[in-house]
């Protein structure tokens, strides 16, 4: 914790407390937007798609679009901390699957759990994709039998490999 931002005793500034708050809740809060980003091949949800997501899910009108806007940005349109009720939070959380609600945002244990499960769940995600791959699926028949080692070494080849394509898309030349 800097000087500027506590006092003689370490502990925060009221001041600070607010801002520290709502950068906790904007970093939170871009975590899962580019999560869903990811999920969607990129494109992340509007603010607009959002709030509407949400306001149906809790039937009626709980946030706005500008409300989940100023919370990703910590700070509103006036250059003020949003001060968001435990209800937008709770509701806010709601609309990414995430039932800890408010406690996600404010509560690092909370926080550090429910990321956990969302990057088991991206995993199985990524699992389930694979299976879906009956190519992936010959290639694991196939390496069942195999020793240790040569699982090693498979695992190692798939990764350069991986490696390789990637870089390979990355310095393909744009032909638009």
């Amino acid at each position: 914790m800097n000087a500027e931002r506590s006092g003689a005793t370490g502990v925060p500034d009221e001041a600070a407390r607010p801002a520290e708050r709502a950068r906790k809740i904007a970093d939170r809060l871009d975590g899962l937007i580019a999560r869903e980003a990811a999920k969607a091949g990129g494109r992340a949800p509007t603010y607009r798609e959002l709030a509407d997501r949400i306001n149906r899910l809790a039937g009626r009108d709980v946030i706005s679009k500008d409300t989940i806007r100023n919370l990703q940005h910590g700070v509103n349109q006036k250059g003020q901390v949003p001060n968001p009720t435990v209800d937008t939070l709770d509701w806010l959380g709601r609309g990414f699957g995430i039932q800890a609600g408010a406690s996600y945002f404010l509560d690092d244990s909370k926080a550090a759990v429910v990321d956990e499960q969302l990057a088991r769940l991206e995993k199985i995600g990524d699992l389930r994709q694979a299976l879906g791959n009956s190519e992936v699926v010959s290639l694991v028949q196939r390496a069942s039998g195999l020793s240790d080692g040569s699982l090693h070494m498979l695992v190692a080849l798939a990764d350069k490999l991986k490696q390789l394509e990637q870089g390979a898309a990355e310095r393909a030349p744009d032909n638009t």
